[in-house]
């Protein structure tokens, strides 16, 4: 496929339209995707907080399992980190300047039908980790070459 990016001509193998649904079924679990291996542990409260955007915490008392691990679809929204209102992934794709062929390869977690993590951009405001959170959930993604 070659499209147009704005200034520039993109060239991508042709899309693949498998919809890739992947079930976690405990916090202590690895997976493996086409975009790496994301790892989940369960832990208590860390002294610091990583800021790698491959690297979340989130507050593991709202969190239900199993979770769903998926590629975005039209109609997903979430509440971006520091934002109060929702915000649906196309507009936050948009924003973020993001190819088509990035698009495509967006995936996200869902737990109980609410998107956590928009995986290695940003998570779901309504999961951060607060004054009053005990358990955290952590997951790190391991991109792949």
């Amino acid at each position: 496929r070659i499209f147009k990016n704005r200034k520039w001509l993109e060239v991508s193998p042709l899309a693949v339209t498998s919809a890739d649904n992947i079930i976690i079924e405990s916090a202590d679990a690895k997976v493996a995707f086409n975009r790496g291996i994301l790892t989940f542990q369960s832990k208590e409260m860390p002294s610091e907080i990583s800021v790698d955007p491959h690297s979340i915490q989130l507050d593991a008392k709202h969190i239900v399992f199993p979770l769903l691990l998926r590629k975005w679809k039209v109609g997903d929204y979430f509440y971006p980190l520091g934002m109060n209102k929702k915000k649906k992934i196309s507009r936050f794709l948009i924003d973020a300047k993001q190819s088509l062929t990035a698009k495509e390869n967006t995936w996200v977690l869902e737990s109980a039908n609410r998107l956590l993590w928009v995986v290695g951009q940003r998570i779901d405001n309504r999961f951060k980790i607060t004054e009053h959170t005990g358990t955290v959930l952590s997951i790190h993604l391991l991109p792949s070459k």
